[in-house]
């Protein structure tokens, strides 16, 4: 008996923990994408943990509340997949995928649908799509970690993990080990994945906690205003470093990596970059990039624009497309019609 107590109180302090969570990410100040994507998250994996663990001890509760509990389930894979985008966005200063309404649409779509053909009617067609969720949710889970993958040079400036880049990982490595443990329930026992989302979500406030802690040492650091003779120095050896080895041309060029070749810190770097330049380590190594794009659309006319992103140092077309109209006003399309000669 005290042991289904126990089962109890753990499980649903995760599905509670997880609401209060939740608001305090809607609610957090600068508010930042990202935290309505997290915050989000945490409901619908509260929402999901709140019906398992009820379910489990109360196999007799309303069939509406088991429709709720699957409901916000279709919502975890997309969510934690636009946590992870927008959190890498912010993190290189690059634009966020707008097309968020899109993903949540669809999800929202089939909840809809689920109000027209409610489970309490539909019972053999609900068992079948608990199995089409799951798939749901590991498709956006690998578009996450893919994500994840492709921007791991920026976690790791340095060859060293930030506790703030831990934030995603750990959000990311939560989703999937929930999907493991509802998936493994045949195997197990249904109350897995409500435990599982209970212990992940403290690790995951220790991290937070952790990232904040850290976040305040740098912040108290950076406050250290370098004198203009050093900005200026800093500078110049940037711009030396950059012509010179065209650091630029590397698409995973790091802040890190860049404040190495000039012996001076990180902080240092993108303090001389805000203070003088009025621009940040994205910005300036993009400016670089763009002009050796503008050359590269003229000289040579019969490259396509993929090529000529990826010869300038861009990751992706999208992002090349992004920044260069950004900075040039045009297309690269457009401003390579508009400047070479009619023939």
């Amino acid at each position: 008996m005290l042991t289904r107590q126990l089962l109890f109180l753990f499980s649903a302090l995760g599905a509670i923990n997880g609401v209060f969570l939740a608001i305090y990410f809607f609610r957090r100040q600068p508010r930042q994408p990202s935290d309505w994507m997290l915050g989000a998250l945490l409901l619908a994996v509260g929402v999901r943990t709140a019906k398992s663990t009820v379910l489990f001890f109360d196999p007799t509760i309303a069939l509406e509340f088991r429709q709720l509990g699957l409901s916000a389930c279709l919502l975890i894979g997309p969510l934690t997949y636009l946590y992870v985008s927008h959190y890498l966005a912010e993190r290189q200063q690059a634009q966020s995928d707008r097309r968020w309404r899109w993903h949540l649409g669809l999800a929202f779509l089939v909840i809809g649908l689920g109000v027209l053909f409610p489970y309490a009617s539909y019972r053999s067609i609900w068992g079948i799509s608990s199995h089409v969720i799951h798939v749901y949710w590991l498709g956006y889970l690998m578009a996450a970690g893919w994500a994840l993958w492709q921007a791991r040079a920026h976690l790791a400036e340095g060859g060293r993990m930030s506790m703030q880049a831990w934030m995603p990982l750990s959000v990311f490595a939560g989703s999937l080990i929930i999907l493991v443990a509802y998936v493994s329930t045949p195997l197990t026992s249904y109350i897995v994945g409500a435990l599982s989302f209970t212990f992940l979500l403290h690790i995951a406030v220790l991290v937070f906690l952790l990232r904040k802690n850290e976040a305040a040492t740098k912040e108290k650091y950076q406050n250290r205003k370098l004198s203009d003779e050093n900005a200026q120095q800093i500078l110049a050896a940037l711009e030396l470093q950059m012509l010179e080895q065209e650091l630029h041309l590397n698409p995973n060029l790091t802040l890190a990596q860049l404040a190495r070749k000039t012996g001076k810190l990180p902080a240092e770097v993108s303090q001389a970059l805000n203070a003088r330049l009025h621009k940040s380590f994205s910005v300036y190594v993009n400016e670089f990039r763009i002009a050796d794009a503008k050359k590269l659309l003229l000289a040579e006319p019969q490259l396509n624009l993929e090529a000529v992103a990826e010869r300038c140092g861009f990751n992706s077309s999208s992002t090349f497309f992004t920044t260069f109209k950004k900075v040039v006003g045009q297309t690269p399309a457009r401003y390579r019609a508009d400047s070479l000669p009619l023939t």
